[in-house]
This record gives C-alpha cells, structure tokens and sequence, in this order.
C-alpha cells in the first residue's frame, strides 16, 4: 500500500480496490474516549450568558429612552 500525502493519512491500495482513511487529531478538543471537553463547553456558556446579558442591557436602554421620549412629548404637547 502507498501513502499519499495530500489525503491526509489515507492510505489507497495499487489496484484501487481498497480504500482505507485514517483520521488523527482532528478534534483536539476532544479526549480520547470521545467525551467534548468541559473547559470548551464552559468557555461556549459563559459567552452565551455574556450575550444574554448585553441583550438585556440593549433592551432596557431602549426601553428607558422611549419612556424618556414619551415623558418629553407628553410635556411639551400638552
């Protein structure tokens, strides 16, 4: 059998028959029984909550100009 380079570790029979692929360290982020990695999941919820927590400032930011606005319209309307 050859091994051939641009295939990253596929390894092809002479007569083309055979085809064997081997994949190594393509998730280095995973342990070897295959479990996902705590650290990566962690790292994901913590940027999610951060996310969270911007979207909830944005909201009430909104929120409080819009009452502002509504407070000044209603003053200088009335």
């Amino acid at each position: 059998m050859e091994k051939d380079d641009k295939n990253n570790g596929q390894t092809v029979a002479k007569d083309d028959e055979t085809v064997t692929t081997t994949q190594e360290g393509t998730q280095g982020t995973s342990s070897q029984t295959g479990r996902p990695n705590i650290d990566v999941i962690t790292a994901r919820n913590e940027e999610e909550v951060r996310q969270d927590r911007k979207l909830s400032y944005k909201r009430a930011g909104i929120v409080i100009l819009l009452v502002f606005v509504i407070i000044i319209g209603i003053y200088f309307l009335s």
